[in-house]
């Protein structure tokens, strides 16, 4: 029987977790709303989502605890620095030691992101190459860098953060994040129509602009330029193999991909685009936890 990992990925309002092997099979899942009271309440429920899983698949058993969350990590020892800006007290906080300390098993923590982007670049359908660039496109923009087919971390663990380069727009400042992530396209709607935000998410733009609203179309075609000049910067530095896309309505509108991809390699230089491939995620969002197993698994 194939090793099993208990694997968890903490989100701003969801935590995904299940057990997984080294083949990236998810041999049993589920889901749970994240906490927003206290990081001893989002560890209680950690604690919980662990004790289901055994209960739920004593036949295959679990030999290690993999955890992605939101914030910067210090992957040596599993303890979780900060900066995660949606997890009230999420910082300071030895997490590997207390669920191993609680459970028995090792316990393995890495940023969020990065497990994302490990999943999908170990088991995605679409990835080919050594040196990637993975990129997920939600209320956020975040990330993973692989180089030479290794996970880059940064000398501290806190490289990586790929929605957080400088980013002046429109008159203001501040990250790529603040403007191209799908929360941004919401903002930019607004904006353009005046209107107050009532709940509006991006695929309901999307959906408008299907439907042939020229508002909405717009200020897609705005975030395609904003994301495309943010890739552009990535592709001139890094000259990837391979960009892979994911996150949110990226994983359903196959032809927003292709106009990002027009504008990346238009606004890039012409030597740093050639070769370079960028292609849709396929693991959605189970890519988190499955990335999460894999790496317990690789490192116990």
């Amino acid at each position: 029987m194939s090793p099993a990992a208990i694997a968890i990925d903490i989100g701003g309002t969801a935590i995904k977790f299940g057990l997984t092997n080294l083949r990236g099979d998810i041999l049993w899942e589920s889901i749970t709303p994240t906490p927003n009271s206290s990081g001893t309440a989002i560890v209680e429920t950690l604690l919980r989502c662990i004790r289901e899983v055994r209960l739920a698949s004593e036949r295959h058993g679990a030999s290690c605890i993999g955890i992605g969350t939101p914030g910067i990590v210090d992957v040596s020892t599993g303890f979780v620095v900060g900066g995660a800006l949606q997890l009230p007290g999420w910082e300071n906080l030895p997490l590997a030691a207390i669920i191993t300390r609680e459970t028995g098993l090792p316990a393995f923590v890495d940023n969020d992101a990065n497990l994302m982007g490990l999943g999908e670049y170990v088991f995605g359908k679409n990835s080919r190459a050594k040196n990637t660039l993975f990129f997920t496109l939600g209320t956020g923009i975040g990330g993973a860098i692989f180089i030479n087919g290794e996970l880059y971390r940064g000398s501290r663990n806190a490289g990586g953060e790929l929605g957080y380069i400088p980013f002046h727009y429109d008159g203001k400042d501040g990250h790529w994040e603040d403007f191209a992530s799908m929360k941004g396209l919401v903002r930019r709607y607004l904006l353009r129509t005046g209107e107050k935000d009532s709940g509006l998410s991006a695929k309901s733009i999307f959906e408008k602009a299907a439907a042939g609203e020229k508002t909405a179309r717009e200020a897609i075609e705005e975030n395609i330029y904003l994301v495309g000049l943010g890739m552009a910067g990535y592709i001139n530095i890094f000259n990837p193999d391979q960009i892979i896309i994911g996150g949110g309505v990226s994983e359903t509108q196959s032809d927003y991909i292709a106009r990002i991809k027009e504008e990346a390699f238009r606004l890039a230089l012409p030597e740093c685009c050639k070769g370079v491939e960028i292609v849709a995620a396929s693991l959605g969002n189970r890519a988190g936890f499955i990335g999460a197993g894999y790496y317990a698994l690789s490192r116990k």
